[in-house]
């Protein structure tokens, strides 16, 4: 959904957006490395001053994701809260240098906002980089590929020593 900035009234905007997964996923052609397993669903505050725009508000959805240990499908509750300011700008002020204070703000080139880019962002931003489907996942067995949460693999826990370093298995600090 796109929402022109000038359209927003003084006293603010309030939205409840539900957009389909697909929809997000077509955004980008497909590569997000996760999928969407349910409708995402926002509620947005838009508050407009002199031009610029603050948006606040929480993103909810279920995520299909591969566990980043034991490879297995799962799908996860994504919550987050986002709170951004945008302000209208121009080419110059996009080739300044940056104090820290600037890396807060995004810059729109023109009066529109498009809401479906700015969620699919935060989930982007927000998206854990190794997705676990438990805190407690034992991972897949580096020698023969098991799945250690299955059980054990009955694969020999006896750590192959690398010659040069042999000594220094006996090697005590005190």
């Amino acid at each position: 959904m796109k929402i022109n900035i000038d359209d927003i009234p003084d006293e603010g905007l309030s939205l409840d957006l539900t957009e389909e997964g697909r929809a997000l996923e077509a955004l980008v052609g497909g590569k997000l490395g996760f999928s969407f397993a349910s409708p995402v669903a926002a509620h947005l505050e838009l508050t407009k001053t002199e031009g610029n725009v603050f948006v606040s508000g929480d993103i909810k959805t279920r995520i299909a994701v591969n566990c980043s240990r034991c490879l297995k499908d799962f799908e996860f509750h994504f919550k987050t809260d986002l709170a951004l300011f945008y302000t209208r700008g121009k080419e110059e002020e996009k080739e300044k240098e940056l104090k820290p204070g600037d890396l807060d703000v995004n810059y729109l080139p023109d009066a529109e906002l498009d809401t479906t880019e700015m969620i699919l962002a935060q989930i982007s931003l927000e998206m854990p980089m190794q997705p676990l489907c438990d805190a407690g996942c034992k991972g897949l067995c580096p020698k023969c590929g098991a799945d250690l949460n299955q059980g054990d693999c009955g694969c020999s826990s006896e750590e192959k020593i690398d010659p040069r370093f042999a000594k220094l298995k006996g090697f005590k600090v005190e």
